[in-house]
């Protein structure tokens, strides 16, 4: 939508209606008042599926055409933002990722991150299998991922602090001692109680880091499970998602979006309203840590706010035979696969490796395949009945790979043995590599390999030997 300078307000107008609610000019920001006379054009750009607040560039006409200044609209009116960073993308992702790994309590975990094709990497995680050294936390594990968005500052606030603040909790204090009566059982008290200390300790930890300098503009989605021999127990905030799959079901979290009826509601009471999917036009979620300028309406709760930071919270009884492992994932993976297509291309590639790591990095990088042009972050939770390896074709698999790595070495070593290559301007086309596995008769055809694996390992050697390609 294109507004023309004459619907700008200035100093002298009445009201204008912009996204559904009425701003007088005290509203916008004092910078594009004072110079309302001066704007040449003032756009609304962006598409629903992005996870960003949409922004509002605002061109001086005094400024050069790379002089973008980007506001977007909030409960206050105008809030001006960093265009260099908002939705801003690479010309080429980047894929190296960031990996940890571990096990205890009866579980194995892996994690992978990767920054893929935004600017900067604003996702932040927290894995513990062991989720403190205290009864009963000492037998409960604590997995969570944190989707950040306008900067990474109450992402990885939440990843440091979050877990400790919730633990801390009155509620978690008094569930602490209801389980030191009963032999540690979670009855259906106990397990109320560690529901409404979770909502209380997300919306606590909200309000305390609201006064933290750091924070800036920011927001986060927020995803949280915790495992305990009989229960798993999800928090989660935003479109973040936990799947848990079993060997007869799949269970995933709903996603807090402003078009479901739930938060339309609460959003258009606050006096906000629904546009292109978005809260006032601008922000994808409507549920999140951060985003405080969508939460200062004095006469509102916090849960009341256009933006709540109150998680929905489910309770799972585990099931020891049924349920093989969980991921907890930001929604640059849910962009691309579905819960069922991601739970099955998970089970797929654990009967293939048995370092979760490299089964989260296969989830990654078939998700940049497929068009995932956001931050990547996710925890695989494997349970005891989770597929086992199957050594045949983990086997077989690996030899395919050997051969298909020796046919890309041969193909990089005839080109840059050519007379005509320099390696400090030349590139090589990564198309006449994939081109050249496909005539030595190598697509996968009679493996289960996930599509991205040839584009993966070219990428990878080319980095390696350190040539450039296209």
């Amino acid at each position: 939508m294109m507004v023309s300078h004459a619907d700008l307000p200035t100093a002298s107008s009445t009201e204008t209606k912009t996204h559904g609610r009425r701003l007088n000019s005290e509203s916008f920001a004092p910078e594009i008042r004072e110079n309302a006379a001066t704007i040449t054009s003032l756009s609304i750009f962006g598409t629903p599926s992005d996870q960003e607040c949409q922004p509002i560039p605002v061109v001086p006409r005094s400024s050069s055409s790379d002089e973008l200044r980007v506001w977007r609209v909030t409960s206050a009116g105008l809030v001006e933002v960093d265009a260099k960073t908002m939705g801003a993308f690479l010309d080429k992702p980047k894929t190296d990722k960031t990996n940890v790994h571990g096990e205890g309590n009866g579980i194995r975990y892996g994690m992978s991150s990767m920054q893929g094709w935004r600017i900067c990497m604003e996702d932040s995680h927290i894995a513990e299998a062991i989720m403190s050294q205290s009864s009963p936390y000492k037998d409960w594990s604590f997995f969570a991922v944190f989707d950040g968005h306008a900067g990474h500052h109450i992402a990885n606030r939440a990843s440091s602090q979050l877990l400790e603040h919730l633990i801390t909790s009155e509620e978690f204090r008094d569930m602490t001692k209801a389980l030191e009566e009963n032999n540690g059982v979670l009855t259906e008290s106990t397990l109320k109680l560690l529901e409404t200390g979770i909502k209380k300790g997300f919306v606590s930890f909200d309000e305390i880091s609201k006064t933290s300098n750091e924070i800036n503009k920011s927001g986060c989605t927020a995803v949280c499970a915790i495992v305990t021999p009989t229960h798993i127990i999800i928090g989660n905030l935003g479109d973040s998602r936990a799947v848990v799959a079993g060997k007869k079901q799949i269970f995933g979290t709903e996603d807090h979006k402003p078009y479901l009826e739930k938060e339309r509601k609460r959003i258009e009471d606050a006096g906000g309203s629904v546009m292109i999917q978005r809260i006032n036009g601008s922000l994808a979620v409507s549920r999140a840590f951060g985003d405080y300028e969508y939460k200062d309406d004095p006469r509102l709760p916090a849960d009341q706010q256009l933006v709540s930071p109150e998680p929905d919270v489910y309770i799972r009884e585990r099931n020891v035979e049924n349920d093989q492992f969980m991921v907890v994932a930001c929604d640059g993976i849910y962009d691309v696969m579905t819960n069922e297509e991601l739970a099955e291309f998970v089970s797929d590639r654990l009967v293939v490796h048995d370092d979760l790591r490299e089964v989260c990095d296969d989830v990654l990088d078939e998700c940049l395949v497929k068009g995932s042009r956001d931050n990547m972050t996710m925890v695989v939770v494997c349970f005891p009945a989770a597929p086992p390896v199957n050594v045949h074709r983990k086997e077989a698999e690996e030899a395919w790979v050997a051969r298909v790595k020796a046919v890309i070495n041969q193909f990089l070593d005839e080109a840059v043995a050519a007379e005509d290559f320099k390696k400090d301007e030349d590139m090589v086309s990564l198309k006449s590599i994939l081109d050249q596995v496909t005539a030595n008769g190598l697509l996968p055809t009679d493996l289960r390999v996930p599509a991205h694996t040839v584009t993966t390992l070219a990428q990878k050697i080319l980095t390696q030997r350190d040539i450039k390609h296209v």
